[in-house]
């Protein structure tokens, strides 16, 4: 597929950066009817072959790491973390470590004084904080290669993309390095690496967990959420993020679950729609509507109340990559027609929940395709539209309505790559998502190969 060169976003965000170039563009944008990428798009993205010299891409996940007096708690093993090692994104604060977002170079202001409430929590519950872990630039690339330095290797997949912008976090979480790892997730940000890497990964719904001390230059649509290689994991870590009582959950699966019309397993790569069909056999599913010009438009929302949000951020002057200025460029345009946006936000909330009123879960892949290959372009700078299209077919619904979401292995391809099923809830009903994980896992799909199915 067509990669777009860095030089090329950079002259493109010059062209439209003016005010003119803004109104027009964010116009466009809005009027354009989001359409999902035909399925011959998203076959030929899911089986790109991965370059050979980019298996030498193995840079360690870590942004940076506590003193070593720092990194005990000396926890007895009672509590519920049990000195168990955590990592956690770049954007919480952990005292006297530099959140610079995956910027190249830390400034005085980055440096946190104290400890996120989150971190504070894992703790007192007896977790050892391993260290801070990279993230892409400005958390604005769901690939998980924007970032400082070398991108680390998804250690699951060699030759193929961690996703982003928890890339740390999941590299750490799923080579073992760590036990438990928080992410955070904007558009799909715990959700999409914890899909690429095998993982079970949670998004919070809005304000279930506290936000204090984590940085986001999209705070409205950015959560922080837990991210573990076992579904038990990741209750027990939620719970303490949560200020729960940390208790064990069973396995559980409503009889019906809904299915989108129009955002559904059709809209996914062929592998991703067997695990997926595989994953519900034998439950009900009812097909649900959610109108917003379409219910592949979410997206799009997305990208325009982030980006905006990014836009009018202290953290613009620092950018330096071609993506992080044309996303800067988007944030102007879409910042024209705030009251459009802020109006379709309002509609697709109310839409998901009368969906959810009449089913207690919503089912759709968490991606349209398994982890992309590493290409050179990629690591260059440049950028694939339709490959980010395909990523994010999914995730950013519960971004722009603020609901609880969690992604969930489901089996893997011929090429050993993880697939993931993605559940979405009510306000409230993160316990309810931990429990489906649970009985996803149980099944053992996790680890068996669609060709060997």
């Amino acid at each position: 597929m067509l990669i777009v060169s860095a030089d090329a976003l950079r002259l493109a965000a010059r062209v439209l950066d003016n005010p003119w170039g803004r109104r027009a563009l964010g116009r466009t944008l809005l009027d354009l009817t989001d359409r999902p990428l035909p399925l011959p798009f998203v076959e030929q993205l899911a089986n790109a072959r991965p370059e050979r010299w980019t298996t030498r891409v193995a840079a360690e996940p870590f942004a940076s790491r506590p003193a070593p007096t720092n990194a005990s708690t000396g926890a007895a093993t009672e509590t519920p973390l049990e000195g168990a090692t955590v990592v956690v994104k770049e954007s919480l604060d952990v005292e006297g470590l530099p959140s610079a977002l995956g910027l190249d170079r830390a400034t005085l202001d980055d440096l946190a004084r104290e400890d996120a409430e989150l971190v504070a929590r894992i703790r007192a519950a007896g977790g050892v904080i391993l260290a801070k872990t990279k993230m892409t630039e400005l958390g604005m690339d769901g690939l998980g290669l924007l970032v400082s330095g070398e991108p680390p290797r998804n250690p699951v997949a060699p030759s193929y993309v961690v996703g982003g912008s928890s890339t740390g976090t999941a590299v750490a979480v799923a080579s073992g390095l760590a036990r438990y790892g928080v992410g955070g997730d904007g558009l799909g940000s715990v959700r999409i690496p914890a899909a690429f890497t095998g993982l079970v990964g949670l998004k919070p719904g809005t304000d279930v967990v506290s936000s204090r001390g984590y940085r986001s230059v999209a705070p409205t649509m950015d959560v922080p959420g837990p991210m573990a290689r076992d579904a038990a994991d990741c209750v027990r870590l939620f719970q303490v993020m949560a200020g729960l009582p940390v208790r064990p959950l069973g396995a559980h699966v409503p009889a019906r679950v809904g299915v989108i019309e129009g955002l559904g397993p059709e809209l996914a790569a062929r592998d991703v729609r067997r695990a997926f069909e595989r994953a519900l056999d034998g439950l009900g599913v009812e097909r649900v509507s959610v109108q917003v010009e379409g219910a592949a438009s979410h997206p799009a929302l997305a990208l325009a109340a982030s980006t905006r949000e990014l836009a009018r951020s202290r953290y613009v002057p620092r950018i330096r990559s071609a993506q992080g200025r044309m996303n800067v460029v988007f944030g102007r345009a879409f910042g024209e027609h705030d009251d459009r946006i802020d109006g379709k936000l309002r509609v697709l909330a109310e839409d998901t929940a009368r969906a959810l009123e009449r089913v207690p879960l919503l089912a759709m892949p968490t991606t349209a395709v398994p982890a992309p290959a590493v290409r050179r372009g990629l690591l260059r700078g440049g950028q694939d539209a339709l490959l980010l299209r395909a990523i994010a077919a999914y995730t950013p619904l519960a971004n722009c309505t603020g609901l609880p979401a969690i992604a969930a292995p489901c089996g893997r391809d011929a090429a050993g790559r993880p697939l993931s099923i993605m559940f979405m809830g009510p306000p409230g009903s993160e316990e309810l998502l931990l429990q489906v994980a649970l009985a996803v896992e149980a099944t053992g799909l996790g680890a068996t190969p669609l060709d060997a199915a």
